[in-house]
């Protein structure tokens, strides 16, 4: 057996963690707005000022990569990992700004529907990130990553019904837009989610 002697750089997995725990109350914030509570563009700023802390977040996240002589997984992954945690925090930013910019008063519930989503996504990502310090791909990992999948899969369901909807009849094109532009907002920031499965299984795969 070769064993490495050479000491890995373990602050990562809180760097990675902290992004993550970043997140959850700024998708609870969003949820909030969506459903008319604090729906006030001091909401919108607040979730904006946690987006530029996750941005800083991530820059040292990134500048680290570049220092490090030995990462605790490839250095890809880190870079992947970190970057996609930001998409998140930016789109959920996004789309409190858009729906304070349009003055978005009347909400469509697909929208709570998919806040609903993409705030147990980012749940199951605190369990993945949590756990991927031990790399042994423990249980709570796996059906966390199982869960993201099904989740994601539900959101594709859900915007299928969504478009439907939107153009069953006559609808306003500039309301219609609108919608639709906060909605993709959403589903990216939901991708985002389980393109982080994704890399985490990768992770997981390469280093069981």
């Amino acid at each position: 057996m070769v064993f490495n002697l050479m000491p890995k750089d373990i602050s990562y997995y809180d760097q990675l963690e902290s992004l993550t725990q970043l997140i959850a109350p700024e998708v609870q914030r969003l949820g909030h707005l969506l459903s008319g509570i604090n729906a006030d563009r001091q909401a919108a700023a607040q979730i904006e000022e946690q987006r530029h802390r996750g941005h800083v977040l991530t820059r040292q996240i990134l500048r680290a990569l570049d220092q490090a002589f030995i990462t605790p997984f490839d250095r890809e992954d880190i870079y992947q990992l970190a970057n996609e945690l930001y998409r998140v925090i930016d789109r959920v930013a996004n789309t409190a700004e858009r729906i304070v910019l349009y003055n978005m008063t009347e909400i469509h519930p697909s929208l709570q529907g998919q806040c609903r989503t993409l705030t147990s996504m980012v749940k199951e990502l605190q369990t993945a990130i949590g756990q991927l310090r031990h790399g042994n791909g423990k249980t709570a990992e796996r059906l966390a990553l199982d869960e993201l999948g099904r989740l994601e899969e539900e959101s594709r369901r859900e915007r299928a019904r969504f478009l439907s909807g939107l153009y069953a009849s006559s609808p306003n094109p500039l309301d219609v837009m609108k919608k639709r532009e906060v909605h993709d907002l959403l589903m990216d920031a939901i991708g985002a989610c389980d393109h982080l499965g994704r890399t985490i299984e990768s992770v997981l795969l390469k280093n069981g």
